[in-house]
C-alpha cells in the first residue's frame, strides 16, 4: 500500500496543538487595549455619577419615606371638595397658604416638613403610571404641603371644570438607578414628547377617577411666562397641568455656588393633559385604584 505524505502531514497537524498566533494578536493588541480602557473609563464615569448623585437620592428617599406616614393618616380622611374647603379648613384651624413657589430647602429642613404633623386638606390624588407618579393632592402649595405631595395653587379648583394646575416637587432624583428611583414630580424631567403625549393622567376625588390625556409637554418655560399662561381664564376643555422645577445645568449651577442653600429654579416643567373620560373608582382594577385613594 502506498502511504500518502499529504494525508500523514495533514494528521500530524490535528494530533499536535496548535501554537497562538503571536503574529496576529500582536495586531490586534491596539484594538484590545482600546477597548479595555474604554470600559474602564465608562465604569469610572458611570461610578463617578451614581456616587455624586448619591447623597441627594438618599435625602429624597428619606423625606418621600417620611411623608409616606402623611400619606397614610391621609388615607384615613375623608376627600374635601371644593365647595367643602372652607368650612373644613375652619374645623381644622387650617389656613390654606397658595405662596409655595416649588423651591426646595435644606435636607433637614424638608425632613422636618415631611415629618410634620400639621394638619392639611386632603382633595384628592394624582398619578401618571406610564412614570410610575402616584401622589396624593392638598389644597394649597406651601412647603409642608409640596413636602409630604403636591398642591393645588388656588381655591375653588374642580378636576371637571376649567383649568386645574398641581404642583409638587422635582427632587433631582430624576436619573436615579436601583435601589432609588424618582420621587414626587421627579419623573417629569424624564419625559419626552414621544413617550409622554398621548398617555393617561389620572386624578381622583375619592369617589371618582378623571382620565386626562397628555396633550403636551413644555420643557424649561420660564416661571413667567408659566404665570401668565395660569392666569389666563380657561373655558375651553378641561385640562390639568402637572407643574415640577426643571433642574439644568443653570439650575445647578447656582446651587452648587449657593453652597447648597439655594434651590429656587427659574424655569418650569409643565405636562398638560386634556379631560377624556370619568368613572366611579371601585370600576377600576386594583392597582390603579390603589394609586387613586
Amino acid at each position: 500500500m502506498a502511504i500518502n505524505i499529504e494525508q500523514v502531514k495533514r494528521r500530524r497537524e490535528i494530533a499536535q496543538p496548535r501554537r497562538p498566533n503571536f503574529h496576529r494578536l500582536k495586531r490586534h493588541h491596539p484594538i484590545l487595549k482600546t477597548l479595555l480602557l474604554a470600559m474602564i473609563g465608562i465604569l469610572i464615569v458611570t461610578g463617578a455619577v451614581i456616587y455624586g448623585n448619591h447623597t441627594q437620592w438618599q435625602t429624597a428617599q428619606s423625606v418621600q419615606k417620611a411623608s409616606h406616614k402623611a400619606v397614610r393618616k391621609a388615607k384615613k380622611q375623608p376627600v374635601v371638595k371644593a365647595s367643602q374647603v372652607k368650612q373644613v379648613a375652619e374645623q381644622k384651624s387650617v389656613k390654606p397658604d397658595y405662596s409655595g413657589t416649588g423651591g426646595l430647602s435644606s435636607k433637614e429642613d424638608m425632613l422636618k416638613l415631611a415629618q410634620s404633623n400639621q394638619a392639611e386638606i386632603l382633595r384628592g390624588h394624582v398619578a401618571v403610571p406610564s412614570f410610575s407618579i402616584s401622589e396624593p393632592i392638598y389644597e394649597g402649595t406651601s412647603n409642608h404641603v409640596l413636602a409630604i405631595g403636591a398642591g393645588m395653587n388656588a381655591p375653588n379648583l374642580k378636576f371637571d371644570t376649567g383649568l386645574v394646575p398641581i404642583f409638587a416637587h422635582n427632587m433631582g432624583d430624576y436619573n436615579a438607578v436601583w435601589p432609588y428611583h424618582p420621587t414626587k414630580f421627579s419623573a417629569l424631567q424624564n419625559m419626552t414628547e414621544k413617550s409622554i403625549i398621548g398617555k393617561d393622567i389620572y386624578l381622583s376625588d375619592g369617589h371618582t377617577v378623571y382620565r386626562y390625556k397628555a396633550t403636551k409637554l413644555d420643557y424649561g418655560i420660564a416661571v413667567g411666562v408659566m404665570n401668565q399662561e395660569l392666569a389666563v381664564e380657561n373655558t375651553g376643555q378641561p385640562k390639568v397641568k402637572l407643574i415640577a422645577c426643571l433642574e439644568d445645568q443653570e439650575f445647578w449651577q447656582q446651587v452648587k455656588a449657593s453652597h447648597y442653600t439655594n434651590f429656587t429654579a427659574t424655569k418650569r416643567i409643565v405636562l398638560t393633559g386634556e379631560l377624556v373620560g370619568e368613572q366611579s373608582i371601585n370600576s377600576l382594577e386594583s392597582n390603579l385604584k390603589q394609586q387613586l385613594q
